[in-house]
C-alpha cells in the first residue's frame, strides 16, 4: 500500500507559468491563446448568507462581513434573469473565499459525495482540531468521516465535516508556522474532486497556459478512505500543485480522482446553494474563450459571451470538465469613453435560464 500525501499543504509541486506558444503542457495539449494570471477567490454559492457565516464564525473563528453587491451585469454572468446578489468575502490564510447568496429566483440547493466529481472542499489546518470539532457538533455540522471521529493521517488527526451548504471542510490538525497569526485556521488548500486527471490536465494546462504535474499512479489507503466516507478498497489518484496567487505565495490545489465507487457528476448552475466555483484572472479572454468554445467546453453566462461587468472588467463563466464553475475574468483598464460602468441588460432579457 501505498502512503498518501493527503493535503498539499504537506507537499506542494510548483507549478510554472509559460506562453502557449513556448510550452507543451504534460498531459495536455499546447496551450492557449490565453493565460492565467492569478486565482482571485474561491467561491461557495450558500442557501443563507447570514447562517453561513455564522457557522465559520463560530467553528473556526473567521469573521465575513454581509452586503449586497449591486451590479447589473450579474444576471447576464450567472445566466440568471432578475437575480440579486448578496455576498461576503472572507479572508482565509493566502486566500479570499467569497460566499454567495443568490435571490429574487429559484434555486436548487445540492449537496455531493465527496467521491463525486465536481465536489469542492477546503483542506484547513487548524491549532487544535478537538475544540473545532466540539464547535462544530454544537453547530450541528454533518460529520463525513466513517465513524464520525478524527482519523491518523500521516501522523496528524484528521476529519472531514460540511458546513451549513454541503461544502466539504477538511480539518487537520497542525502547529503553526512561527511568526503566523494567532488565528485557529493557519493554512488553507482549494481542493476538487475530479472525473478525469487528463481531460482536467488538458483544460487547465492546454487551455490556460498552466503546467500541472501529471497525477499520481492509482492507489488504495482505507485511513484515506474512511476520512471522505468512502468504501474502504476505492481507490484514488491526485494531481498536488499551486495556482498563481494575486498577492502573496502560491495558492495549494488539490484535485482527486476515484474509481470502484459510484460517481455522479456534480454541477450546479452559479446561483444554486451548493455550487462550488473558482474566479481566475487571464489574458486575453477573447482568446482563451475562442479555444474553448472550438473544443466543445459549456458556457453558462448568458448567450455564452463575454460580458462587460463595468470598470474595465470583463468575465464569462464556464464549466470545467469535472463540474466546476469557473469564472474567468481579465481587467483591461478603464471602460471606454462614454460606455456605462455597470450595463445594465436590456428590459426584454431574459436568458437561457439554466
Amino acid at each position: 500500500m501505498k502512503k498518501l500525501f493527503v493535503s498539499s499543504l504537506l507537499a506542494t509541486a510548483a507549478v510554472g507559468f509559460v506562453a502557449f506558444a513556448q510550452t507543451q503542457a504534460p498531459g495536455g495539449t499546447k496551450g492557449s491563446a490565453g493565460q492565467m494570471k492569478y486565482l482571485s477567490h474561491a467561491i461557495h454559492a450558500v442557501n443563507d448568507l447570514d447562517t453561513t457565516l455564522a457557522f465559520y464564525k463560530d467553528v473556526l473563528g473567521i469573521n465575513g462581513t454581509a452586503q449586497d453587491f449591486a451590479n447589473a451585469a450579474v444576471p447576464l454572468l450567472t445566466n440568471a434573469p432578475g437575480v440579486t446578489l448578496r455576498l461576503s468575502m472572507v479572508t482565509l490564510p493566502g486566500i479570499r473565499f467569497e460566499l454567495t447568496h443568490f435571490k429574487g429566483l429559484e434555486r436548487k440547493p445540492a449537496q455531493a459525495k465527496f467521491t463525486d466529481p465536481g465536489a469542492g472542499s477546503l483542506i484547513l489546518t487548524v491549532r487544535d482540531l478537538d475544540s473545532v470539532l466540539a464547535a462544530a457538533k454544537k453547530a450541528n455540522a454533518a460529520i463525513v468521516t466513517t465513524g464520525g471521529a478524527p482519523i491518523n493521517i500521516n501522523g496528524k488527526k484528521s476529519i472531514v465535516i460540511r458546513d451549513p451548504d454541503g461544502f466539504f471542510l477538511q480539518l487537520v490538525q497542525q502547529a503553526p508556522t512561527a511568526g503566523a497569526p494567532d488565528a485557529i485556521v493557519n493554512g488553507v488548500t482549494v481542493a476538487y474532486t475530479m472525473e478525469d486527471a487528463a481531460k482536467t490536465l488538458n483544460f487547465y494546462n492546454g487551455m490556460m497556459g498552466l503546467e500541472f504535474p501529471q497525477a499520481t499512479a492509482w492507489t488504495k489507503d482505507a485511513a484515506y478512505a474512511k476520512l471522505v466516507g468512502a468504501p474502504e478498497n476505492v481507490e484514488f489518484r491526485k494531481i498536488t500543485t499551486s495556482l498563481p496567487p494575486q498577492n502573496g505565495s502560491p495558492v495549494p490545489v488539490e484535485f482527486t480522482e476515484f474509481r470502484g465507487v459510484p460517481r455522479t457528476k456534480f454541477h450546479l448552475r452559479v446561483r444554486d446553494p451548493g455550487a462550488p466555483a473558482m474566479c481566475i484572472f487571464v489574458t486575453n479572454l477573447e482568446g482563451m474563450v475562442a479555444q474553448m468554445k472550438a473544443a466543445g467546453m459549456n458556457f453558462l453566462s448568458v448567450d455564452q459571451k463575454i460580458v462587460d461587468f463595468g470598470g474595465g472588467t470583463f468575465n464569462i463563466f464556464v464549466e470545467d470538465p469535472n463540474g466546476v464553475n469557473i469564472e474567468l475574468a481579465e481587467r483591461t483598464g478603464a471602460p471606454a469613453k462614454g460606455k456605462a460602468a455597470t450595463p445594465a441588460p436590456p428590459s426584454n432579457f431574459k436568458g437561457t435560464v439554466q
